[in-house]
């Protein structure tokens, strides 16, 4: 299984993460205001975003490659289940 995430969508779940931790996380003003400016900087379709969507997309698939299950085929006919 592949996800791939596009720039608008990744731009959308950074936003989301982002408001979730000046809201609810507890943390300090400085951080609130370096989130903020991180926020103002990465537009959705900045170089950092993009840069952003392509680390999310490579750790995403890196960890659904470590839990999937693959179904292999052997020579008898069996079929077992395998970590990948």
């Amino acid at each position: 299984m592949i996800v791939l995430l596009e720039e608008p969508e990744a731009w959308s779940l950074t936003m989301l993460a982002s408001a979730v931790a000046i809201d609810n996380a507890g943390i300090s003003a400085e951080a609130m205001e370096a989130i903020r400016r991180w926020r103002s900087d990465n537009g959705e379709k900045s170089a950092g975003m993009a840069k952003l969507t392509d680390d999310i997309n490579k750790v995403l698939n890196t960890h659904i490659d470590a839990k999937f299950m693959r179904r292999v085929k052997l020579t008898g006919g069996r079929a077992d289940t395998v970590r990948k």
